[in-house]
Formats: C-alpha cells, sequence, structure tokens
C-alpha cells in the first residue's frame, strides 16, 4: 500500500496546504498555526481540515 498526497484546506482560516495521508509529524497552518493533521501510525487523523483533492 502506497500513501497518497492530499490538498487540504483548514477549517478555521481557509488556507490550503499539500500534506502526505500518512503524515509521521503533526502538521500545523502555516497561517494560522491550528494543527491540520495528527499522525496515529497509520493514516494520519485530519479533524482539522477538510480534504479539497486527492492528488495522484
Amino acid at each position: 500500500m502506497s500513501g497518497k498526497f492530499l490538498k487540504i484546506s483548514c477549517r478555521d482560516c481557509g488556507a490550503e496546504a499539500i500534506v502526505f495521508d500518512r503524515a509521521s509529524t503533526e502538521i500545523s497552518c502555516s497561517v494560522c498555526g491550528s494543527t491540520l493533521a495528527i499522525p496515529k501510525g497509520g493514516k494520519s487523523d485530519l479533524s482539522g481540515s477538510t480534504i479539497v483533492d486527492v492528488l495522484e
């Protein structure tokens, strides 16, 4: 199984970022500092963001 890159949008400010869906570190928004993704040992928990697009 391979991971994918995701274009996500911050739920707080709407800024977009491109992240790996199996990120190994916590990812914060570069604009407002909110947590976008939290590593969970497999796929990341994207509770602070919304998926806009899946990049192939």
